[in-house]
């Protein structure tokens, strides 16, 4: 087996390897070895079937395209890891030769680059106290009563507390905005989930009533394309219901779960609200060590590795649109733009993540931080069995390689932003 390479562009190279008649011969074995495995043939027990009857059953040709696959993937490997070529990403594969005599073929290789970062004991980010207020704790048992509240049909007006059912459709300017009609919507009025002023208009409303009001939406809403803008409303109501809500009492906690009174449930809030809260910190003083590791080292990121981030972020914005029922072509359409303009928008926070998941890379390699083979597979256990709990068919379903290698990956990254918080944390 013999390779050869040559640079084409900064952080890329070809590689053509070459494989002989014997080296070939090699990856046929394992190809009939891997195909022999799963065959059941008559009058022999499934894998056991003899390799001279083998081809009578399954043909050359599927022999000779497995053998194919394997030597490319078996040789490029090989090849790479004798080499020390660290690659990011493998394109453009061509097979030059593919003969019972000889196998040449060309792979276009991207490379990671290299990355110098500053000492990252140079860096300190101040660890901010978590703390728990107790209207934090009250606002979270008012949800709770709100899970748990009755609802009685009211003849009367709509007040401060109902729960109502509306149809309503927003105007700009007497055109409907994108995601402005809604059908038999349930709000109750009081909770301050819509536009500011919006929920007050349907006080005083009754069943079958219509309204129409205007309001101006502020400037910092979080509809950015109606922000500041006059939006004309009309509502229809059909529902009004008086909610009832549970009493705060040790019988009220009891429904909850394992809580032998009010104060134990309260306890359990507060812990769980510190643990989100802490988390919520671990990622904040990780991300900001991390923006100043960027700063000050020298990271030169080639241009593959952007455009894949890139495409990677307009799918993830196309499936968010998805959920929201939108189409990324539509939306594009109404603000008057292209995916390359998005793509040019975007670049600058899609270097930036390249940057940082090269510099989470380059300090898991530096300070030899690895996960064993049992992490992984401890981990791997927990998520079958938690996806066969949820749907005892799913197993036939999964890909495991594919789950051990995301896994893997995702507690190598752990542990390296474990180790990068201890070094760059200062208390307050």
């Amino acid at each position: 087996m013999n390779s050869t390479s040559k640079k084409i562009a900064d952080g890329q190279l070809e590689l053509t390897v070459e494989l002989s008649k014997e080296d070939l011969q090699i990856y046929v074995d394992q190809a009939e070895d891997s195909i022999v495995k799963d065959l059941a043939v008559d009058g022999f027990r499934k894998g056991k079937v003899p390799k001279n009857q083998l081809r009578n059953h399954v043909g050359g040709q599927a022999i000779l395209e497995q053998a194919l696959q394997l030597a490319i993937d078996g040789s490029l490997a090989k090849m790479l890891s004798e080499q020390k070529i660290d690659v990011y990403q493998a394109s453009d594969l061509k097979v030059a030769e593919n003969t019972p005599e000889k196998l040449v073929y060309s792979v276009k290789l991207t490379l990671f680059p290299e990355v110098q970062l500053s000492p990252l004991a140079s860096v300190k980010v101040a660890r901010q106290e978590v703390e728990v207020k107790p209207e934090e704790i009250n606002e979270t048992l008012e949800t709770l009563r709100s899970s748990r509240a009755v609802l009685t049909d009211k003849e009367g007006p709509a007040e401060k507390g109902d729960r109502v059912e509306v149809d309503f459709e927003v105007k700009e300017n007497g055109k409907t905005i994108e995601g402005g009609v809604s059908k038999s919507h349930p709000i109750t009025i009081g909770h301050n989930h819509f536009i500011p002023g919006f929920e007050e208009q349907l006080v005083g409303m009754k069943k079958e009533g219509t309204k129409t009001f205007t309001l101006v939406a502020p400037k910092d809403f979080a509809n950015t394309e109606v922000a500041g803008k006059s939006l004309e409303f009309e509502v229809t109501m059909h529902d009004v219901k008086k909610v009832m809500l549970p009493e705060l009492t040790d019988e009220f906690a009891k429904t909850l779960g394992t809580f032998e009174n009010l104060d134990q449930l309260k306890t359990n809030i507060k812990d769980g609200l510190r643990q989100e809260k802490e988390q919520k910190e671990h990622d904040r003083v990780r991300l900001a060590a991390l923006d100043e590791i960027i700063k000050t080292s020298k990271i030169t990121i080639p241009e593959p590795m952007i455009a894949q981030q890139l495409d990677s972020m307009i799918e993830g914005f196309d499936r968010d649109l998805h959920q929201r029922e939108m189409e990324l072509g539509m939306y594009l359409a109404r603000i008057g733009k292209t995916q390359e303009d998005l793509k040019k928008e975007w670049k600058p926070e899609a270097e930036r993540q390249v940057k940082i998941a090269l510099t989470i890379r380059t300090i898991a390699k530096d300070n030899n931080i690895e996960v064993t083979p049992e992490e992984v597979d401890e981990a791997l256990n927990g998520l079958v069995q938690s996806v066969m709990v949820r749907d005892a068919t799913a197993a036939g379903k999964l890909d495991i390689d594919r789950m051990r290698s995301q896994i893997a990956s995702s507690l190598q990254r752990d542990k390296t932003l474990d180790y990068l918080e201890k070094i760059c944390t200062r208390s307050v």
